[in-house]
């Protein structure tokens, strides 16, 4: 451990053959210590060469053993199946979780606000955060009043500097959906999104279009919450409206969902009329009839590296230096949705 490791308050009682308050009381100055007790731990502590500004993550290392998990919501499969992951690979190297949702209809921020300050207040060791409130002002000045609560924070699908940050490629994901549906002939595809969906899956539409030389049309465009509801609706306005379409991305796999039942009431064939593709792979997406067409999230790796890299920041006391960057490849699964396996007349 003398090769540069950062250490923790734990391996200097262990060497010193002491309990952690006894080293916490020899740092700290305090009296009433043997004067043998206090010639081991200051040894300790020179061996491991061991400095006082570890002590407060070292302290709240020993005491706590709970990681603060914030996402957006629990009721799209994709967030409850990545809390499962994070939640077992955490119990692993023994610690709990603790499990906040921030999506409200009405201000995401303060709810994010109110989660934060109570994994705080809780004295979780280290926090894994994905926000639904967006990259806006107030949004960035509360990034800057967490990083100054001193706790390791990995940011999940965020890209907020000065953090930790582990995330899918969403633009490179969306681009494959969408140009998948215009080598199969499409040139009317709609999307449908929204603000709680990652802005970059509506760039990979855009950019979809302008690569393969396309106009993006911008009625064919709807936004909204990412849930089963809001596909329903929006597909059910789409339709309504009379505007052409013979494809439709969907931002999640929750909104495609809705969208092929809105299909299906308005008796429109699936991918003979309309082909459809959706974003995560959820387990509902292969029993749809048919079964979705959509871009796989590798949720089990992302969970298990967000957790890796919580724990590595914790124990490098969240040294700035130690701030990682992971980006995770997104898959095409072509199924029925899109009607692939079948001819696609040129349109």
């Amino acid at each position: 451990m003398g090769n540069g490791m950062k250490i923790t308050i734990k391996e200097v009682a262990k060497e010193a053959g002491v309990s952690i308050a006894t080293v916490s009381r020899v740092l700290n100055g305090k009296d009433g210590i043997k004067p043998s007790t206090k010639d081991r731990v200051e040894k300790a502590i020179v061996k491991y060469n061991f400095s006082p500004d570890h002590i407060a993550r070292s302290m709240i290392v020993k005491e706590s053993k709970t990681i603060g998990l914030l996402v957006p919501q629990l009721s799209n499969e994709y967030w409850a199946t990545l809390a499962e992951v994070i939640e077992e690979a955490l119990w692993t190297h023994g610690y709990t979780l603790l499990l906040c949702t921030s999506s409200t209809r009405d201000d995401s921020l303060q709810k994010e606000k109110a989660a934060i300050h109570s994994f705080i207040q809780r004295k979780v060791d280290g926090i894994i955060y994905s926000t639904s409130s967006g990259a806006n002002e107030s949004f960035l000045e509360f990034t800057e009043q967490i990083k100054r609560y001193g706790v390791p924070i990995v940011a999940f699908d965020q890209k907020i500097q000065g953090m930790s940050q582990i995330y899918g490629d969403h633009l490179q994901g969306a681009m494959d959906a969408v140009k998948h549906l215009i080598q199969l002939g499409h040139r009317n595809i709609a999307y449908i999104g929204g603000p709680l969906v990652s802005p970059e899956r509506e760039l990979g539409y855009r950019n979809a279009h302008t690569i393969h030389d396309l106009p993006v049309y911008e009625q064919l465009i709807t936004r909204g919450e990412p849930t089963f509801q809001f596909g329903y609706r929006a597909m059910r306005e789409l339709i309504e409206s009379g505007r052409l379409f013979t494809g439709v991305f969907c931002g999640n796999d929750l909104i495609a969902l809705g969208a092929l039942q809105a299909l299906e009431t308005a008796g429109r064939r699936v991918p003979e009329d309309v082909a459809v593709v959706g974003y995560d792979d959820i387990h509902m997406a292969s029993f749809a009839k048919p079964a979705l067409t959509t871009v796989r999230q590798p949720i089990a790796e992302m969970g298990r590296t967000l957790v890796e890299q919580v724990l590595l920041s914790i124990e490098t006391g969240n040294a700035p230096q130690q701030s990682r960057h992971l980006v995770f490849p997104m898959t095409l699964v072509v199924r029925e949705s899109c009607g692939a396996k079948t001819r696609v007349r040129t349109l």
